[in-house]
């Protein structure tokens, strides 16, 4: 009885020993797994023009209360902020605080997509930045979620501080303005006598892009009173406009009209368009919400501007950058009317998401 209990001892004290050595090994993060998404249940059917402007609401709702689960989601959502994929509740779900006055939605029954552009807040109110979203709706449950934010550089002065422009940010020639983004401008906004047509309002952005490229104001179907802003700021007939380079004081970008600011030819030195695509097409009311790439190689250090002579490029963007650049159109009649766009700068080649 004794022998017995020596060995049944001797193999609980083995068992232990190998329990403790389990124990003690490192796990590494191998068994680590994430809670998957709280997944809605699908309703077909379809969801119109004031259910795709609840699921932006709701999205925003959601995002406000840290918590995914309150956003219908489907087995297959991707989401993506500045065209990375992103896991959902992560990112700008931990440091959004709220929206401000600025708001246009859009919305593609037909296509079940919904659009938003406007002004938002981060860090409790302190960083203002704007943001352009794209939903994908199926079953009223969000398949695609697509956000592209541009935020307020702060660069104070005498130590860091609240800086939030970093180290590397390059110093834009007109860096997002949160006093120019209170409210859409009233012509973004006005009512459509009759729904435009969506090949012709795609058709128009692209001759907008193409009229970049080739440098050629003309190209693009410009409306007669077209204007054109970014980041908040007047980037057309605008005659205090920045001085780029102090050996021309009377050149002033942004200073003339759509089509006139293309022809000058100054943003040949750091505009080379790449991947144009439309997020959203609302043509109810006219909008377009599109985004592309801007390839500034670095390599041209001034140029020849027509009625000015050489005008030097600033020093900022003399190194391989580009900006990503969502923009919003304002179609009438087939012609752009208004565009309200955004400037990121992004690190050079970055391509758009694959969707």
């Amino acid at each position: 009885m004794t022998k017995r209990f020596a060995i049944l001892a001797l193999m609980f004290a083995a068992i232990c020993c190998a329990a403790t050595k389990a124990e003690a090994a490192p796990d590494e993060g191998k068994n680590l797994s994430r809670a998957t998404y709280p997944l809605a249940p699908a309703v077909p059917g379809e969801c119109n023009r004031e259910c795709l402007y609840q699921f932006v609401d709701k999205y925003f709702d959601a995002m406000l209360s840290r918590c995914w689960c309150n956003l219908a989601v489907a087995p297959e959502m991707k989401y993506t902020e500045n065209e990375l994929a992103v896991k959902l509740g992560e990112g700008m779900w931990k440091t959004f605080s709220g929206r401000g006055t600025y708001r246009v939605y859009l919305a593609d029954p037909a296509n079940g997509e919904a659009g938003y552009y406007g002004d938002i807040t981060e860090d409790n109110g302190v960083l203002v930045g704007m943001i352009a979203l794209r939903m994908k709706i199926k079953d009223h449950r969000v398949t695609e979620l697509e956000a592209i934010t541009v935020r307020e550089q702060k660069r104070p002065k005498g130590g860091l501080g609240m800086n939030t422009a970093g180290v590397m940010t390059p110093r834009m020639i007109d860096e997002l303005d949160p006093k120019g983004l209170v409210s859409p401008d009233a012509a973004l906004l006005a009512p459509q006598d009759a729904a435009e047509k969506r090949d012709q309002m795609v058709s128009a952005t692209k001759g907008y892009f193409e009229a970049y490229a080739q440098g050629k104001g003309s190209v693009a179907p410009f409306a007669a009173q077209c204007a054109r802003r970014e980041n908040g700021f007047a980037a057309t007939n605008n005659p205090d406009g920045p001085v780029v380079d102090k050996a021309q004081p009377g050149f002033h970008l942004f200073s003339e009209s759509c089509a006139a600011e293309i022809d000058r030819g100054f943003f040949s030195a750091i505009a080379k368009v790449r991947d144009p695509r439309p997020l959203i097409v609302d043509e109810k009311q006219g909008l377009v919400l599109n985004l592309a790439f801007f390839d500034n190689e670095g390599d041209v250090k001034s140029v020849a501007v027509a009625g000015v002579g050489n005008v030097a490029v600033p020093a900022a963007y003399l190194r391989p950058m580009t900006f990503m650049a969502p923009q919003l159109f304002k179609i009438e009649g087939g012609k752009i009317r208004e565009i309200e766009g955004l400037s990121w700068a992004v690190p050079f080649g970055m391509h758009p998401a694959a969707w």
